[in-house]
């Protein structure tokens, strides 16, 4: 069975507050055909949290992973 996230849980996962994820749909940086809106929720399916991760990354809303194979 396939699993789906809404904004807030996701939110709630990576930390950050939901508008932070919404505005991202809305500036176009994330998918609306990927993550459609049906009965006015967003229906977000597990396996595009990892885009929605790395565009989080991307604007500074969370900190990006320094590579392991770069520390002294």
């Amino acid at each position: 069975m396939d699993q789906f996230f809404s904004i807030s849980s996701l939110a709630r996962r990576f930390g950050v507050a939901p508008r932070t994820i919404s505005d991202l749909f809305y500036r176009r940086r994330l998918s609306d055909e990927a993550c459609p809106v049906v009965d006015g929720r967003r229906i977000i399916p597990a396996e595009y949290a990892p885009a929605i991760e790395a565009a989080l990354r991307d604007t500074g809303a969370l900190p990006r992973v320094e590579d392991a194979t770069c520390q002294p």
